[in-house]
């Protein structure tokens, strides 16, 4: 494919990486990504493809992030999902609505695979209707407290930060929360039947604390 930006030929690099590192069949019956392929993807700057340059990300833009996404999936489906949320779902939010000190904090690190982003929105009462999520923000003197269940949301219990949604007067806000914030708590994870090296797991916010710069997106209403 060429030079990506200035970036390496991650095309090629994935074909060669491929043949010699990954082993789809191990990946599935293990139920685990290797830790050496998301070490390997996050220093070939896989894991922040879209950040820029600035923050060490490779500064892609959106045509050939899914040239890689595609060639991902032609190797593993589960890497391709696993790439592909952490730099749509989980800095995507983050790079867009983040305050400039949260993008400070977190796209360095995001960028370059030392902590992983993950996307909670989907809810065991809500199904595929975001207005039904029941996940509440509660207004405190310094932000929020974020009260309810999140299940299914993938790479969850190795993220660094996790973006949950929630509703706040009316509308529907969401907050980037961070590892070891005072009561969020990993459940169980959720045994799928296909893609099965990917983690999705359940969610507990017990009274989570925000602040208000980790405020994502002002709220809409329905």
């Amino acid at each position: 494919m060429g030079d990506l930006g200035g970036c390496p030929d991650l095309i090629g690099w994935l074909r060669e990486y491929a043949t010699h590192h990954i082993n789809s069949r191990l990946i599935d019956d293990r139920r685990c990504i290797p830790p050496h392929i998301v070490l390997d993807f996050g220093n070939q700057g896989l894991l922040g493809m879209q950040v820029p340059r600035d923050y060490g990300g490779l500064g892609l833009g959106h045509g050939k992030t899914m040239q890689i996404l595609q060639q991902l999936g032609a190797i593993d489906p589960t890497l391709s999902l696993f790439v592909g949320l952490n730099n749509i779902l989980g800095i995507r939010p983050i790079l867009n609505y983040g305050s400039p000190s949260l993008k400070a904090e977190l796209l360095p690190i995001l960028a370059t695979g030392r902590e992983l982003a993950a996307f909670a929105l989907t809810e065991p009462g809500a199904g595929s209707n975001p207005q039904a999520i029941a996940t509440r923000a509660t207004s405190i003197a310094d932000g929020w407290r974020l009260s309810g269940t999140k299940i299914w949301s993938g790479s969850a219990a190795w993220a660094g930060v996790i973006n949950v949604f929630a509703q706040q007067d009316g509308g529907i806000s969401g907050f980037a929360v961070r590892r070891g914030t005072a009561g969020l708590r990993q459940g169980a994870e959720a045994l799928t039947m296909g893609m099965r090296g990917m983690v999705q797991n359940t969610v507990y916010l017990e009274d989570v604390p925000v602040g208000a710069d980790h405020l994502l997106a002002k709220r809409a209403r329905a």
